[in-house]
């Protein structure tokens, strides 16, 4: 049985021979360990190369000599390299389930070759080693998240490394918030507008608002604004989890009313205007009035000074 993920490219031997010899009547062997290759040989002007593809066993892993001979007439040149043969699949990614209920409990774990090193989300194992985990309870918000393992190995002094991923599912009951569904709109009459009313949940719930219970309200499409779209709707949104109610207000200016708001705000400005100024002159006719009184009763007025401190 081969060992799992893919197999170390062999080196190719290339042989530079000279130009008065033929390059076809050369003899190539290759050998990786005991075992015999049977290479493909491509020939050049004055070289050729040879590559030999090999299925390995688990018993071959670790380090194996390749040795490669050319002969040509009486001369042979040999050349050997050291080859190391490993196995290293992805590392698996395991959780409890992968499609849950919101608030459930879920274990997710890393698992890798027993020499490598693994993270699972970024976090290394500790202590580190090839296998690492964590508890999670499940929200609307892990639904759709990916939980990724990253493992490391180390062979012939370089290092290797292999991911895997899998991801959640967690089922949840319809919601309608205001952040995705406004409870009031406001707009101006024969405007264009698209009404906006966004409703969660796995999985996705139906959507319908309804005036009345009968008159709709075109969600997410453009609309002309009229008096009849003026009213309170009871948006609903239904799955198999459940479901769940919003009221929501369009109110619609009419011209009329822009038209009119001018001028009542111009009279409110006159009337102020008016009624301070009668209060002003009103109090200064008093003063007058009140002064003249004094004079002729012979009673002297006060000056209006300040006492002078003793």
């Amino acid at each position: 049985m081969a060992p799992s993920g893919p197999q170390p490219a062999l080196p190719t031997l290339v042989v530079l021979l000279g130009a008065l010899l033929l390059v076809s009547e050369a003899q190539v062997s290759l050998a990786l360990g005991d075992q015999k290759l049977n290479p493909t040989i491509t020939y050049g002007n004055n070289s050729l190369s040879a590559k030999a593809s090999v299925k390995v066993t688990a018993e071959k892993e670790g380090t194996q000599q390749l040795l490669c001979g050319v002969m040509l007439g009486n001369q042979t040149q040999e050349t050997r390299q050291t080859v190391t043969i490993y196995s290293f699949p992805a590392p698996n990614v395991n959780l409890t389930k992968p499609e849950v209920s919101e608030g459930t409990e879920v274990i997710v774990e890393c698992e890798a070759h027993p020499r490598a090193k693994v993270m699972l989300n970024g976090v290394p194992a500790q202590p580190p080693g090839p296998r690492a985990q964590f508890l999670l309870k499940a929200t609307p918000e892990d639904n759709g998240r990916s939980f990724s393992c990253s493992a490391t190995l180390e062979v012939a002094g370089q290092l290797v490394h292999k991911n895997q991923t899998r991801e959640l599912r967690v089922l949840y009951g319809p919601r309608l918030d205001e952040k995705d569904c406004p409870g009031n709109w406001t707009w101006p009459e024969n405007s264009q507008q698209t009404p906006m009313c966004q409703a969660w949940g796995n999985p996705l719930p139906q959507l319908k608002c309804l005036k009345d219970g009968t008159f709709p309200l075109p969600i997410g499409q453009s609309v002309t604004v009229t008096r009849d779209l003026e009213g309170t709707y009871l948006c609903q949104a239904r799955s198999t989890r459940g479901e769940v109610t919003r009221e929501v207000t369009v109110n619609v200016l009419s011209p009329r009313y822009e038209v009119v708001i001018i001028p009542v705000v111009a009279a409110a400005v006159i009337l102020g205007t008016a009624g301070v100024a009668t209060y002003l002159y009103n109090r200064q006719r008093k003063i007058r009035k009140y002064r003249l009184q004094q004079a002729q009763n012979g009673t002297p007025m006060k000056p209006n000074t300040q006492a002078t401190p003793p």
